[in-house]
C-alpha cells in the first residue's frame, strides 16, 4: 500500500486539496445557522432559494471552501427535512 502524504482534502462538488503550493486558502462561514442570524432566519422561514444566494456569494467572491452549518438545537430537523 502506497504512503498517503497527511494533508487537507475535502470533496464536494470539486476536490479540494491543500497543498504547499497553495499559500493561501479562504474560508467562508455565511451558511453556519448558529453564526449568522441572515442565514438562520432564511432557514427558518424555508426561505431555501434566498439561503442558497446567500451561500453562493462567497465562492462567486473566491472562497475555496464553504463551511455549512445547520446544526443549532433550535432548529427542528424533523420537521424542516
Amino acid at each position: 500500500m502506497p504512503a498517503i502524504e497527511p494533508r487537507l482534502r475535502l470533496s464536494g462538488l470539486e476536490p479540494f486539496e491543500l497543498t504547499r503550493r497553495i499559500r493561501s486558502s479562504t474560508s467562508a462561514e455565511a451558511t453556519n445557522v448558529t453564526g449568522s442570524a441572515k442565514f438562520r432566519k432564511l432557514i427558518t422561514a424555508g426561505d431555501y432559494t434566498a439561503a442558497l444566494q446567500v451561500a453562493a456569494r462567497p465562492g462567486q467572491n473566491g472562497a475555496q471552501i464553504i463551511d455549512v452549518n445547520m446544526d443549532e438545537g433550535l432548529l427542528d430537523s424533523e420537521a424542516r427535512w
